[in-house]
């Protein structure tokens, strides 16, 4: 997944399905956290991975706070923290949790990158963590995460899924980086989030089904190219082909899981990436009753002049409607 895009998708959500993980996924996770950056490479996390059919997994999940009780539906259970045989203290500062922190990091957007959630939680009970684990004495347990496939929201009680539904948010970068001096505010030069994203309903045919069973990957290229024509007409106002003024010069898709005939499908995209003569829709095909993701995809736009036979400037109108749009 390209990395921008990992940034901004990656989300804390709470609904899990009880899909079990391959083990070449859980694998990967802790490769990535291996090879995390640590003070002086001392590498001083530590993982206890505990899955649903691990002894100790009853005892882990009553260490677990009651308002964290969705996470007890996640296959996979992970505690992480810091080896005490391998802090490294600089003058008075213990960097042992900074580093497990780093690692950390790392699995949670590995899990994202390879289509599982993960969720980290500081609702827990240290005394029976440890008895549940047998954790050594010089063992610091900072987090214990729940990972698994995305399930269906509607399985969550209302104040949890609402608690998923609220658009997530940030400090300005104003208010966490600053420029030369303490309090000197960081100048903001990247677009935000848009306010509103562009949706629109994608029907599924029976010819678009493969003798698979579900929709043919080589039509994902399709479905974008209906959304993307639903956008020009209701966001930018063209009818007609003659008024399409770009072309098409990149296109990639992440396959995340298959699209059945009787699926629900939608499509959201918005524009980013905006240069002199091109410009990016990001798109996500998912399903509104669920929240699973089917296609992740990024097409790159080029404004052209077909009478001339080359390209030109993106036109103000267009980014202007965009901007109206997306702000309103």
């Amino acid at each position: 997944m390209d990395f921008a895009r990992l940034i901004d998708a990656r989300r804390s959500t709470r609904a899990f399905s009880d899909r079990p993980i391959e083990a070449g996924k859980v694998a990967r996770l802790f490769e990535a956290a291996r090879w995390s950056p640590s003070c002086a490479n001392r590498q001083p996390w530590r993982f206890v991975a505990v899955s649903k059919d691990d002894p100790a997994r009853a005892a882990l999940e009553d260490a677990i706070d009651a308002g964290n009780g969705w996470a007890r539906r996640a296959p996979l259970l992970v505690v992480s923290g810091g080896s005490g045989t391998d802090l490294l203290a600089v003058e008075t500062r213990d960097y042992l949790l900074h580093d497990a922190g780093l690692a950390l990091m790392s699995l949670l957007y590995r899990a994202f990158d390879v289509g599982l959630i993960a969720h980290p939680m500081a609702g827990w009970k240290e005394a029976p963590l440890r008895a549940a684990l047998s954790l050594p004495d010089d063992f610091r347990p900072i987090a214990v995460t729940a990972i698994g496939y995305p399930g269906n929201p509607a399985d969550l009680d209302e104040a949890v899924r609402k608690k998923d539904e609220k658009p997530p948010t940030r400090r300005p970068i104003g208010d966490v980086a600053f420029a030369g001096r303490w309090g000197v505010p960081l100048p903001a030069v990247l677009p935000g989030p848009p306010e509103r994203y562009f949706e629109t309903p994608i029907p599924i045919r029976f010819s678009d089904i493969d003798a698979m069973g579900h929709v043919n990957n080589a039509l994902t290229l399709t479905l974008l190219e209906q959304g993307r024509m639903a956008f020009y007409a209701e966001v930018v106002g063209v009818r007609r082909i003659e008024e399409i003024d770009f072309v098409i010069a990149e296109s990639s898709c992440r396959y995340k899981a298959p699209i059945l005939l009787h699926d629900t499908v939608r499509l959201r995209l918005h524009v980013t990436d905006v240069s002199r003569s091109a410009f990016r829709f990001r798109y996500l095909l998912f399903d509104p009753d669920d929240g699973r993701v089917f296609t992740e995809a990024e097409t790159v736009q080029v404004a052209y002049d077909y009478a001339a036979g080359r390209p030109r400037p993106v036109s103000p109108g267009f980014l202007e409607k965009v901007r109206a749009y997306t702000e309103g």
